[in-house]
């Protein structure tokens, strides 16, 4: 089993060389759920996903001179995140090398990542391999879910309040999660984009988004269902297609029941039990809720704020902890000048949304809430492919908005 992550990476770096580098591309989104699938295999102290980051910039290297024809306001963004990531990584460097090194790779990737895809998805021919790719890659967390589900095999015991989560082979429930809120996120632009002629190829869209909403739940994620929650009040309020959408809703939710019965709404009632028992006061510390992440956060912060030195507390000591908030990571890892960046990144993040097509910036805002919803209780900075999908996609819908819209749209 070793030698298919080895082989896909060997495979993406010769269509590299033969093909271009949006072919390769393409491979490496297409099987990026297959790859992460061997977290656990390493090489050393490197680990087989390190190394694929550690190729990632040198296969697309060229892409870091192109950035010089990118409006000066979205080269600045990226400078800008990148600050906030990066700010305090190099006094890490004395005492953890090899930990500095990594951060520094996956941070030079998401700064590649504000490029990547708006330039390489130059046609509505690309775009549509480009969300294909996303959708194919959602396949394989669908199918081990469902064999666990039908089986009651479970490769990994992970847990939450009681219910089993069937997070497959991977570490914990995000790369399901993510896996499968971008193949929704994928099929809707496809649906938006591309006219489905036939019952066939609507039909693959559907049993598509439906796997992957089946995968979703089985981790049994709160962020998910946070997402999925804001998605469908955005879809509902500011899409063009609400009736289309409503519809969508009513008949995926119906779809959902059949399959799970009152099975469904216990399984949710029990996943935010911690939350509903503060709010009804019979859990009397809010830092039960949330998974216990309050115990989490209140115990970094003591160690931020009496026993980081000045330096460190504005500059960051750029050593990674896990703190379950991506606000807090940022604070302890690149200081308060760190913080200070993400925050007007976001902003100014925000204020894009509002310059998108309003025909497309519906996507936009389905992309940027879930960054919120994801920074709350995870920390999305420390995985490079989630911000090279994310700004990725929502770059080139701010910078190329004729590859989403039809001509008699404009």
């Amino acid at each position: 089993m070793i030698f298919i992550p080895i082989l896909i990476l060997l495979v993406s770096i010769l269509i590299r060389l033969q093909k271009g580098m949006f072919a390769a591309f393409l491979l490496i989104v297409a099987t990026k759920s297959l790859v992460d699938a061997f977290w656990n295999i390493k090489f050393g102290p490197i680990s087989i996903l390190a190394i694929q980051g550690i190729l990632f910039p040198v296969m697309f290297f060229k892409l870091f001179k192109e950035k010089k024809y990118f409006p000066k306001s979205w080269r600045g963004l990226a400078a800008c995140f990148f600050i906030a990531l990066s700010l305090g990584v190099f006094w890490a460097f004395p005492t953890k090398p090899l930990g500095a090194f990594q951060i520094l790779i996956i941070n030079i990737n998401i700064f590649l990542g504000f490029f990547l895809i708006p330039i390489l998805v130059n046609s509505k021919k690309r775009l549509k391999q480009l969300l294909i790719a996303i959708m194919i890659c959602g396949i394989f967390p669908v199918l081990v879910s469902m064999f666990q589900f039908q089986t009651g095999v479970i490769f990994q015991q992970r847990a939450t309040v009681g219910l089993t989560r069937y997070v497959g082979f991977y570490h914990d429930a995000f790369p399901v999660r993510f896996y499968g809120l971008m193949t929704i996120i994928a099929a809707l632009l496809y649906n938006f984009v591309f006219k489905l002629n036939t019952l066939f190829s609507k039909l693959r869209i559907v049993l598509v988004s439906l796997g992957a909403l089946f995968s979703v739940y089985l981790v049994f994620s709160k962020a998910a269902v946070g997402i999925i929650g804001l998605w469908i009040v955005l879809l509902l309020v500011f899409s063009k297609s609400r009736a289309k959408h409503l519809l969508a809703i009513v008949i995926g939710g119906a779809i959902v029941f059949l399959i799970f019965g009152d099975a469904f709404t216990a399984s949710i009632e029990q996943l935010f039990s911690k939350e509903v028992g503060y709010q009804s006061g019979t859990v009397k510390d809010a830092r039960y809720t949330l998974a216990g992440r309050g115990y989490i956060w209140q115990e970094h912060w003591h160690f931020w704020s009496t026993e980081q030195s000045v330096f460190f507390q504005w500059f960051g000591d750029g050593l990674n902890k896990p703190v379950h908030n991506e606000y807090l990571r940022v604070l302890m890892v690149n200081g308060i000048i760190g913080l200070i960046f993400l925050i007007v990144f976001l902003i100014r993040s925000i204020r894009n949304v509002f310059k998108i097509h309003k025909k497309i910036r519906i996507f936009a805002m389905m992309l940027l809430g879930m960054y919120f919803v994801d920074s709350i209780g995870l920390v999305p900075g420390v995985y490079y492919y989630y911000n090279i999908l994310v700004w990725g996609i929502f770059g080139t819908l701010l910078l190329s908005p004729h590859l989403f819209i039809k001509k008699q749209d404009n």
